[in-house]
């Protein structure tokens, strides 16, 4: 379980999701430690940083929260918004495992089509215990769908995938022209700067 909470996906601003590769899990330490290192100092930068490392220890994913979207740098990982999300209104349940999903999308309206399709297909009631929240987020340049989904832990995703649960999703993500799933994977939260301690 993560010593600091799950970044909050509903508070307003843009979010800036990049992924980089490490070799083992040292290294994925150290990627992390180098870059807050570099954010504690500047007097300007982004409301707040979540750093989760992958649990095969080959990648670092960094999602970085932006209130003012001119400052964001224009070279560097994709902007994204939130379009829709799959949560509980009252939800008590502590998120230790982070699930994604990453697509490469064929336009805007594609997006939207290719997301509505996957809401649609989930169960209405139930679903696995172990899955807390589901989030669809939309590149600002509408070539990428990106699922950032919380779950209790990695061995709930686990149990569920290999229940069949999630084969519906799997058909749609296949199936769908002008979609292209380019990579997932399942992370555990590891450090969280953040700028506006009043969030």
């Amino acid at each position: 379980m993560p010593s600091t909470p799950f970044p909050d996906l509903t508070v307003p601003g843009t979010l800036v999701i990049g992924t980089r590769y490490a070799d083992g899990l040292e290294q994925q330490q150290a990627l992390v430690e180098a870059e807050f290192a570099s954010l504690t100092s500047p007097p300007a930068g982004p409301a707040a940083v979540s750093w989760f490392l992958s649990t095969d220890g080959e990648t670092v994913l960094t999602l970085a929260r932006w209130t003012d979207d001119t400052a964001v740098p224009p070279a560097g990982p994709p902007r994204y918004r939130i379009y829709r999300s799959l949560a509980e209104e009252r939800e008590t349940r502590v998120p230790g495992c982070l699930i994604t999903a990453a697509f490469d999308v064929d336009g805007p309206e594609r997006q939207r089509a290719f997301t509505d399709a996957v809401i649609a297909a989930q169960p209405r009631e139930g679903g696995h215990p172990g899955a807390i929240s589901a989030h669809f987020l939309h590149s600002v340049d509408g070539s990428r769908v990106l699922l950032y989904a919380e779950w209790t832990s990695a061995e709930a995703h686990q149990e569920a995938a290999e229940a069949g649960d999630h084969d519906k999703g799997h058909e749609l993500f296949s199936g769908t022209p002008g979609v292209r799933l380019t990579r997932g994977g399942r992370f555990h939260l590891h450090r969280t700067l953040r700028r506006d301690p009043a969030r």
